[in-house]
């Protein structure tokens, strides 16, 4: 499984009591939380890695507690603790014609009103109050909020994000 067929879902946690069990942090920001799971991909390096599931319980707060196939200890667990992971893309509903997922914007070419072509989003962070894109110009990286009011048209199909930017934001980062 390649990384761009999949996305952010969360992160290994503490181990939950002796016998294999693991705290899952879902990532808040997930678009979609399942009820179960078969396997889920750990980010091993740079290199996903299929790790079947035994189980798999939603918590209260919105997390999850998983026992993997073949994890019988907290050692076990241990070995795997902070590391992202990550979901196949297939399990995602369809939506409809302009909605769209915003791992979707990854690798789109953001396009100002007035300046044009302003470079290539290669991050997506929401994590923040507002959502941030990170996008590699010509030059250099520069950070643009994701917000309504500068937004015009996305395109994932056509790997188009159209916005209308605040004077000078674009230089502001250099």
């Amino acid at each position: 499984m390649k990384i761009e067929d999949c996305f952010y879902f969360g992160k290994i946690g503490k181990p939950k009591g002796f016998k294999g069990e693991v705290n899952i942090i879902i990532d808040k920001n997930t678009p979609i939380s399942p009820d179960t799971l078969n396997e889920i991909f750990i980010l091993v390096g740079k290199k996903l890695v299929a790790y079947p599931i035994s189980s798999f319980k939603t918590s209260p707060k919105g997390n999850a507690i998983v026992k993997f196939e073949g994890m019988t200890s907290d050692t076990d667990v241990n070995r795997i603790k902070n590391l992202s992971i990550y979901l196949s893309k297939e399990i995602l509903p369809n939506l409809d014609k302009n909605e769209y997922y915003l791992h979707d914007l990854v690798g789109c070419v953001l396009i100002d009103k007035t300046f044009g072509k302003v470079g290539v989003i290669n991050e997506v962070n929401n994590q923040t109050s507002q959502t941030i894109l990170f996008v590699e110009t010509q030059t250099d990286e520069i950070v643009i909020p994701f917000v309504n009011e500068f937004i015009l048209t996305v395109n994932t199909s056509k790997k188009e994000v159209n916005m209308n930017l605040p004077e000078g934001i674009i230089n502001l980062n250099g």
